[in-house]
């Protein structure tokens, strides 16, 4: 999978340990779409580092393409 152009900004800014742990950092936080998938923040383009809250945000679905606003949450690993 590509990066997506935040992403590709960040890996030229920042060293690669501190870009490996955006990625495994961002990977950690999920949502849930009502097809039943359920996508990480990385996988759709997006950067969640160091962050807390569950904010809802206006995400495209991967799986079925729907634009919708869902609840980011960080899973229990």
């Amino acid at each position: 999978m590509s990066l997506s152009t935040a992403q590709k900004i960040l890996k030229w800014f920042t060293s690669a340990a501190t870009f490996e742990k955006m990625k495994a950092d961002s990977q950690t936080y999920k949502f849930d779409c009502a097809c039943g998938k359920t996508s990480d923040i990385w996988e759709i383009g997006g950067i969640r580092y160091k962050a807390y809250g569950e904010p809802y945000s206006g995400v495209k679905c991967p799986g079925c393409g729907k634009f919708a606003m869902r609840k980011i949450y960080k899973a229990r690993v």
